[in-house]
């Protein structure tokens, strides 16, 4: 079968293709901006997938059973966080492997999200449909074709995630709540030493990351879809550790990334769809993120730039 690139190119680079893109990158710029806020204190969680995936049930249990999408986002934000507290004892307090630790909390998560899909509603697979959050569509950005596409029909938290790298920015560069949390993760003794608490501030910005990482999740349940399915999140907290680390750690640096790697998901469900089969698998356009996750890993990860003692426990030293 011949096929007319040309014509191709136009069917796969259009303003969907942006509304995609934006929609797909949500959750991994709420887990990739929690995992960075987590990463700059000196802490590696790499169970941002279980994390978004109990955020992902919790935010569809809490709109099922109260009927009110919010109340489930607030609730995927919770138990993210609880998720967290767990990681944080686990690796600040008793000082496990960071590493080993957070495949033990993905591990538990997955396993733990499917036992209570099935003890909640008697079936494994999916839960039954529930309410999501709202989409927001403003009349006057309709004649501007790509704020339009950007902004509008979106969910309603859309607006608050692209404003997030600001936020970040903000917090890590203009308080002096950000020079704590990055001293914690550069030179947690020389932190101690001005009178500040390297633990509680990991502790802080673990439960913080946690918080976004649920969110992530709960955006996947009760905005992108409205119904929970087993491993749904499907890789993107991997990713989010990816564009972490592509990002260099930086706010700006890892909105871009997860961005990117959004484009390339929408990119790949696009060519599925444009070019057929019989020329290129589709399998191969679906394995395009989790190749680049991969190359991303092996290239950069001892280029990112992240804070000099990422993963170690800290010590405190005795007088």
């Amino acid at each position: 079968m011949n096929l007319n690139w040309a014509d191709a190119l136009k069917a796969i680079f259009t303003l969907t293709l942006l509304t995609s893109t934006i929609r797909v990158s949500i959750s991994i710029i709420l887990a990739g901006m929690g995992e960075m806020l987590t990463e700059r204190s000196g802490v590696l969680n790499i169970g941002v997938e279980g994390t978004m995936l109990m955020g992902a049930l919790a935010a569809a249990l809490g709109s099922y059973f109260t009927g009110s999408p919010w109340i489930g986002l607030i609730a995927a934000g919770l138990t993210g966080m609880l998720i967290g507290l767990l990681f944080s004892f686990i690796a600040i307090t008793l000082r496990s492997n960071q590493s080993i630790t957070g495949l033990a909390i993905y591990l538990l998560c997955v396993g733990l999200s499917g036992y209570l899909l099935q003890i909640i509603f008697e079936h494994g697979g999916n839960s039954p449909k529930v309410n999501t959050l709202p989409m927001l569509h403003f009349a006057f950005l309709e004649k501007i074709p790509l704020l339009n596409a950007i902004f509008n029909d979106q969910s309603a938290i859309v607006i608050p995630v692209l404003l997030l790298p600001i936020i970040m920015y903000v917090l890590f560069y203009r308080t002096p709540w950000g020079s704590w949390l990055r001293a914690a993760g550069e030179n947690p003794k020389a932190l101690a030493v001005v009178g500040k608490n390297p633990v509680r501030i990991r502790y802080v910005a673990t439960l913080c990351g946690s918080f976004l990482a649920g969110i992530g999740g709960a955006y996947l349940s009760i905005s992108q879809t409205s119904l929970f399915s087993e491993n749904m999140v499907a890789g993107r907290g991997f990713i989010a550790l990816s564009a972490v680390i592509f990002g260099g750690v930086r706010p700006f640096g890892v909105f871009l990334a997860c961005v990117f790697f959004g484009f390339m998901d929408a990119l790949q469900k696009t060519l599925q769809t444009v070019i057929p089969d019989t020329i290129i698998p589709r399998e191969l356009f679906m394995s395009l993120p989790y190749l680049l996750t991969l190359l991303v890993l092996a290239g950069f990860i001892k280029k990112s730039g992240g804070p000099a003692d990422i993963g170690n426990p800290y010590l405190k030293e005795s007088r």
